[in-house]
């Protein structure tokens, strides 16, 4: 069982601090070294548009600032971090996110849009997967519906239209095993078998089953206690290894443009990418220590602190 010291965690501090954004530095010290939530959930409001919803590349390969349906999931999936925590920033957060959400802004029958419906995507820096298909701007991303149901079910007044729209869609899709995790929309673990995870079939591409389940007090654990196993010391392994962030080489990004020719004749690789890049590194990095902390992986106590 692979497991991370103190010394990993301050070697890893200091490769993280190099690339961090103030939204994952906040994200750090709150969760590890005492920090105040009240400080992260400013820097996580500061992602907020006058809409309540959340652009601004808060989702570091699309730098659209404008409100997307997609990106108030990925800001839930910060938000969630203050589970049990409750202050006036933390409110002013969620209730803009329902007035977002209430004013059925990329909703369509079935729920909200996906991550390729939103065409205000092409005139800024993204990568492929957030390039507009026209195909996607009348289908609802069950995915990211029902994550947005649950958040309304949770926080909306029961007596609001958005409560009642989210109840019902919840019941269509109640028996669709498909979900967010860790920004890709559409994970479904029952498809995928994660039961009898195999890492030499697993795609590499999606993110571990170690995420979907995220705690050993998951539903899901009891039959997965291989499958974390494997994953945690994956995780642990990666983190061990890492002596960098590192950027892609000019011909490794020339090779992926070969491979993926932008449809207006473009380039995904810009600089904007580049610099998302470091901000992904230390994302992952805080990601992967929280998950190793919520199975009992990190070898000190915390919080770490007068570092």
């Amino acid at each position: 069982m692979m497991r991370i010291t103190l010394d990993d965690f301050l070697r890893l501090r200091r490769i993280f601090m190099r690339g961090a954004r103030p939204l994952d530095y906040t994200r750090w010290k709150f969760l590890f070294e005492d920090g105040s939530p009240d400080d992260f959930l400013s820097v996580l409001a500061s992602y907020q548009n006058e809409d309540g919803g959340f652009g601004h590349n808060i989702e570091c390969n699309n730098w659209n600032p404008a409100s997307a349906p997609y990106t108030v999931c990925i800001a839930l999936d910060y938000l969630d971090l203050a589970a049990g925590f409750e202050s006036g920033a933390k409110s002013r957060i969620i209730a803009g996110i329902i007035r977002y959400l209430s004013s059925m802004e990329h909703f369509v029958e079935g729920g909200w849009l996906g991550m390729q419906g939103i065409k205000s995507n092409d005139d800024f820096a993204h990568m492929p997967w957030f390039h507009f298909d026209p195909a996607k701007e009348s289908s609802a991303d069950v995915g990211v519906t029902k994550r947005l149901c649950d958040f309304i079910i949770r926080n909306a007044d029961k007596s609001s239209g958005i409560f009642r729209t989210a109840r019902e869609l919840a019941e269509r899709y109640k028996a669709d095993t498909r979900f967010v995790v860790c920004g890709y929309p559409d994970y479904d673990p029952v498809a995928l078998g994660i039961k009898d995870y195999n890492p030499e079939t697993y795609p590499a591409w999606l993110p571990l089953p170690v995420y979907f389940i995220g705690s050993p007090q998951s539903g899901f654990y009891a039959d997965c206690a291989r499958t974390v196993a494997q994953n945690l010391d994956k995780i642990a392994g990666n983190l061990l290894s890492l002596d960098e962030i590192r950027l892609l080489s000019s011909a490794e990004t020339d090779a992926y443009e070969r491979a993926n020719p932008h449809p207006a004749g473009g380039r995904w690789c810009t600089g904007e990418q580049a610099v998302a890049q470091f901000f992904w590194g230390s994302n992952f990095i805080v990601r992967d220590l929280e998950i190793l902390r919520r199975f009992g992986r990190l070898d000190f106590e915390l919080p770490v602190r007068a570092l």
